[in-house]
């Protein structure tokens, strides 16, 4: 059904919205709740489900999301940034609370009792004398209107009384295959594209030999617009073979490289001096690699543009963004653009970018009727923009009693934003540099980044710059530890003034059972850090071979993100946050040559299997209910490959400062050396 939406102000955290655009009783009795999130992983749909039932009492499986449609849901920027929950969370919670006060206000006038005497309990209001009216009744042919009022903070909301049971509102779709992914939709009428893409990304297109591809059986048309070449065709055999048809000739297309940005996101005055004058000096450099976002399905989309505006089936995580990029394409306006975000396959940042959709936009204009586009393994991995690579030289000095009293940090990163607002004043300060000051006592500090341009295409992954600082200043962190012969945990709360962190931090010590000494070969390793107001702390244990094969054998998690809407939920985000972060650490590495990516295949870009999963992973959750949510679908993987790196340390004595450990490890065991430059002491 679509709901007229008039646009909130997009300046605005929490925007005055309609009651309309947010929450609907159906003739069914069943519950529609509307959101402009999309679901890629993290468990929004349920999670949602869960705030709406909650406020309504109605059973969460009555309660229908729609999330992404651009003609039915409010105006959102895009889902990133561990956000949802906190942001739209809220705003759900509050049409849910007016949904309830307007169904109370309605039974009051028919049932004649004050609504104070009412109760909600699976989608009725119920009157003391046992008389009762549905919510569907209640609602007729009226649909509820009106302004959403602010809500109270969390503390003066009711705790969720949903039993915290797993629940999952789409895995039966997906493990069914009844869920759709873009490349399983199918429209009547539909063909197949493909876009001949140049050997590197922003390559002139400057000579073409279309002949041989218009002759193959099936070809419909071949497109070319500039330096755009696409064929549209019946089958995707004759795709297949049209594609190897054609004949093309490409240069570079030299353009003005982007100025490098600098900022020094902390000064305080007398650094120099306080780092002379320490009594233990360290210092040591770290770097992380390009890695790619690895998606289990290569990008596609399908695209059915018509005179009167298109329709769009993609797996997008900006719906509205790219609404307005294809209106501005084909001249339309946003309204005549329907976007139908589909099931993803794992994206954290590959989903603002929406290349395939751009192609199949082109392309399906150009044929006049439904056009899917499929990219290829291996194109994902050669055209994709990445993770940017990371170096980091850390120094600091420690007096007597171990406590820091100089810091100095200089990050060099690429950028995690496209556009024209990659290097917009306090942009990468908040993208490449997040989590870049540690959540510590420094005394003296100077914290510098230079962001500068990538040998391949970056954009935003998940944590953008939070995994690799973290990764860098936590291993640092442990490294001062043990030259101070200082206990890593004990050294961190003494650093630390944060409750929250002291929380966390002393959770995961128990949950590990910190002091229990190891066997031989094996290590445990900690590191915490702080992401958008939700606080981690993790340990991990690890297990070294003498051939230096690192196995991760056990996680412990201490989380606090406040109030939890979806308990489940939120620890299965944790849990995949770990695992992929794991991935990254262990073995992940993109093979960039020349300015190009290799890298090609799963053989040439390993990622972890089931087989390299750790036997256990515990999280607990140690908020306070009455804190506001905040988000956990990145926090978990933010800390994960200091505690790795800090566990192989505890395990065989070897500093891992250069990532990944697979390849660390093997250069070292070689070479006979440490991992890495020792620090100055």
């Amino acid at each position: 059904m679509k709901v007229p939406v008039t646009q909130p102000a997009r300046s605005a955290r929490f925007a005055a919205e309609r009651l309309e655009q947010r929450i609907a009783i159906g003739r069914d009795g069943r519950v529609i709740a509307r959101s402009g999130k999309v679901e890629y992983g993290q468990g929004i749909r349920t999670g949602f489900a869960r705030i709406v039932a909650d406020e309504l009492s109605v059973p969460v499986e009555t309660v229908d999301i729609v999330l992404g449609e651009t003609d039915s849901v409010p105006w959102d920027m895009g889902t990133t940034g561990s956000m949802s929950t906190a942001t739209d969370g809220r705003q759900l919670r509050a049409a849910a609370v007016q949904t309830r006060t307007l169904l109370l206000d309605r039974a009051t006038t028919r049932l004649g009792t004050p609504s104070s005497d009412l109760t909600l309990k699976d989608g009725r209001v119920i009157a003391p004398d046992g008389r009762s009216l549905s919510y569907e009744d209640l609602v007729g042919d009226e649909p509820l209107t009106g302004d959403i009022p602010e809500i109270a903070e969390p503390g003066n909301l009711p705790v969720p009384a949903a039993e915290d049971r797993p629940l999952r509102l789409e895995a039966r779709a997906i493990l069914t295959g009844e869920a759709k992914y873009p490349a399983d939709i199918r429209l009547p009428n539909m063909r197949f594209g493909h876009v001949l893409h140049p050997p590197r990304p922003g390559m002139k297109l400057i000579a073409l030999q279309d002949a041989a591809a218009h002759a193959v059986p099936g070809v419909m048309a071949v497109v070319r617009e500039g330096d755009f070449i696409g064929i549209v065709a019946e089958h995707e055999d004759a795709l297949f073979h049209a594609l190897h048809a054609l004949v093309a000739e490409w240069a570079p297309n030299p353009v003005a490289p982007n100025a490098a940005y600098e900022a020094v996101m902390r000064q305080d005055e007398g650094v120099e001096s306080a780092l002379s004058g320490a009594s233990l000096h360290l210092k040591a450099a770290y770097h992380a690699p390009h890695i790619a976002h690895a998606s289990i399905l290569p990008r596609a989309a399908v695209a059915d543009v018509r005179e009167d505006g298109a329709d769009l089936y993609v797996a997008t995580q900006r719906p509205f963004g790219l609404r307005d990029e294809v209106a501005a394409l084909l001249g339309l306006s946003a309204g005549q653009i329907h976007v139908h975000p589909q099931m993803m396959s794992g994206q954290y940042g590959r989903g603002n970018t929406e290349d395939a959709a751009i192609e199949a936009v082109r392309l399906s204009r150009a044929a006049k009727r439904p056009v899917q586009v499929q990219w290829s393994r291996a194109e994902e991995f050669r055209l994709s923009p990445h993770r940017p690579v990371f170096d980091a030289e850390i120094e600091a000095g420690l007096d007597a009693d171990g406590a820091v009293v100089g810091w100095r940090c200089a990050v060099r990163t690429n950028s995690y934003i496209v556009g024209s607002q990659a290097l917009a004043p306090g942009v990468p300060e908040q993208t490449a540099g997040r989590d870049a000051e540690p959540p510590y006592r420094l005394g003296q500090a100077e914290i510098s980044l230079r962001v500068e341009p990538g040998d391949v295409p970056t954009i935003s992954f998940r944590s953008l710059g939070a995994a690799p600082n973290v990764f860098a200043v936590e291993s640092f962190i442990d490294e001062l530890a043990h030259a101070a012969r200082q206990d890593p945990v004990a050294f961190r709360l003494a650093l630390a003034d944060d409750p929250r962190l002291w929380r966390v931090l002393e959770a995961v010590r128990t949950m590990s059972h910190w002091h229990t000494p190891r066997e031989a070969g094996r290590g445990l390793g900690v590191a915490c850090a702080i992401y958008h107001g939700t606080y981690i702390a993790e340990a991990a244990e690890v297990s070294v071979a003498t051939d230096g094969a690192v196995r991760l054998e056990s996680v412990w998690c201490a989380v606090d993100a406040g109030r939890l809407v979806h308990p489940d939920g939120a620890r299965n985000q944790i849990e995949g946050g770990v695992q992929q972060a794991a991935s990254w650490t262990l073995l992940e590495e993109l093979k960039v040559k020349d300015d190009v990516v290799i890298s090609s295949s799963w053989r040439d870009y390993p990622i972890a299997t089931f087989l390299d999963a750790p036997r256990t992973i515990e999280v607990r959750f140690v908020g306070d209910p009455e804190t506001a949510s905040t988000g956990v679908g990145e926090p978990g993987s933010v800390p994960t490959a200091a505690a790795i790196a800090n566990a192989v340390f505890a395990a065989c004595g070897q500093r891992i400062r250069r990532l990944p450990i697979a390849a660390a490890l093997l250069s070292s065991t070689h070479s006979g050396h440490d991992a890495g430059p020792e620090p100055a002491a």
